[in-house]
């Protein structure tokens, strides 16, 4: 390193990364109150995230948010996300794969993908939502 260069900053604990991603699916992808999203997206996500679907970019928690109200509006009630549990991480990012559809597996429909994030002081600056199916 060059004299009086800074330092790249330390990488999250991969357990970190691991909670920070399981938070972002089960609790703010699968919340359908706006309030307590908002509450759960203020907790895990830097004040300006960007997060990237597969139509679209969105800036801020308030348009995370709105995406996810808008997610809810087009599916059953009843449809939910869960996770395989696997998490890979690679220094400041992670990993995650997700499943959304009704809680039972006999109905059609089911939504599979997965959730890349970039983690900075702590939380969560960047999400890729990645739609496999």
């Amino acid at each position: 390193m060059a004299t009086g260069a800074t330092p790249p900053p330390t990488p999250p604990p991969p357990a970190a990364t691991a909670s920070l991603l399981k938070s972002a699916i089960l609790s703010v992808f699968n919340q359908r109150d706006p309030a307590l999203r908002l509450s759960y997206i203020n907790q895990i996500f830097i004040p300006y995230p960007i997060s990237y679907s597969h139509s679209s970019t969105f800036q801020g928690r308030e348009a995370l948010s709105a995406h996810v109200s808008d997610l809810h509006s087009r599916f059953p009630p009843h449809w939910s996300f869960s996770t395989d549990g696997v998490v890979k991480t690679s220094l400041d990012r992670g990993m995650m794969r997700w499943r959304f559809g009704p809680r039972t597996n006999d109905e059609k429909g089911i939504v599979f993908g997965t959730h890349v994030i970039t983690v900075q002081d702590g939380r969560i600056a960047q999400l890729w939502v990645i739609v496999e199916k």
